[in-house]
Order: C-alpha cells, then sequence, then structure tokens
C-alpha cells in the first residue's frame, strides 16, 4: 500500500527538478543573458499553481494537523516551523511573478530583485524538504494511523483534480530539465 508520504516524497523529486532549472535560469540572467521568458513562466506556473496550491495544501490541510495532533510536542513545533516556511516560500512565489512576462529584458535592478528571490526560495524550499523527508514523514508514517493515510491520497487525488497533478507537470519539467541542466 502507498503510503501518502510517498506521494508527496515524488512531490518533492519533480520539485528538486524544477528549482534545479530555475536556479540555472537565475545563474544565466545573473550572468547578463536576457530573461527566458517562456520557460520562466512554465517554472512560475509551476510553483504557483502545483507547489503552492496542491502540495503545500497536502502538507498544510492533512499531514500537518494529524502529525501534530499524533505526534509529541517536537512534532508540533516541527508543523508549526514547517507552515511558516511554507508561507515564506508562497511569498516568495509571488514575489517571482512580477518576472512572469516582461516585456523586454529585465533591468538591472529587476534582474538582481529576480536572482535574489530565487536564491531565497530556493534554501526555503531546501529547508522545508529537508525537514519534511527527514523528520516529519518519518514521524507521521510512524505515529498516524494508516486509515488516515488512506484518506488523505482520496483526499489529494481530490486536489490534484482540481488544481493539476504532477504528472500533468511533469513531461514539461522534464523538458526544461534536459534543456537547462546539460
Amino acid at each position: 500500500m502507498q503510503r501518502a508520504t510517498d506521494n508527496l516524497r515524488a512531490d518533492h523529486a519533480l520539485t528538486t527538478s524544477a528549482m534545479a532549472v530555475l536556479r540555472a535560469v537565475a545563474r544565466q540572467v545573473r550572468a547578463g543573458a536576457l530573461f527566458p521568458s517562456a520557460d520562466g513562466a512554465v517554472l512560475l506556473r509551476y510553483l504557483r499553481e502545483f507547489v503552492v496550491a496542491v502540495h503545500f495544501r497536502k502538507e498544510s490541510e492533512l499531514l500537518g494537523p494529524a502529525a501534530a495532533m499524533y505526534g509529541d510536542e517536537k512534532t508540533a513545533a516541527l508543523v508549526g516551523e514547517l507552515m511558516r516556511l511554507q508561507d515564506e516560500a508562497a511569498e516568495l512565489v509571488h514575489s517571482l511573478v512580477l518576472f512572469w512576462e516582461p516585456e523586454g529584458d529585465l533591468t538591472p535592478p529587476e534582474r538582481d530583485g529576480f536572482t535574489s528571490t530565487v536564491d531565497l526560495l530556493a534554501q526555503r524550499m531546501n529547508r522545508i524538504q529537508e525537514l519534511e523527508e527527514d523528520q516529519l514523514f518519518v514521524t507521521c508514517d510512524r505515529v498516524v494511523p494508516l486509515d488516515d493515510h488512506l484518506g488523505w491520497l482520496r483526499d489529494f487525488t481530490a486536489l490534484e483534480q482540481e488544481r493539476g497533478s504532477s504528472a500533468t507537470w511533469e513531461p514539461r519539467i522534464r523538458e526544461l530539465a534536459a534543456r537547462w541542466l546539460r
């Protein structure tokens, strides 16, 4: 039986690829290359429409509350820290939307803003995934009843049907990775 945490780990793998591409874009923009608005739009839509609107909701509305309820005080504090980091990451994603489809190239201050925001977002996303995979998911698999996991998988499917699944994004992210991560 698949656990809900397996579903979330799969989301993390795709997000790790997308973030690697976004960091590669930021490196090129920092080096003076034109902002790749079409590729940037795909990455930013993925972050906004899947990571924030689906993946973070899976964790903050379903997994986190149950982990806090069944876990100990340390787990509850971890859930609170993760919610704070997710809020910060969501704000950074919304900031990146300002660079979504610029008319022409980015100005020097816009380049600095874009690349700095990508750096901050990458830090937050790395920290979130590290805490979840090393601590939260392990705790959930240990203390949360399997019946809850089954319910989450059903709810995850409903969220993905509403907003899109990682499977719908995977080909686009894979294509970008092939182009940007050589």
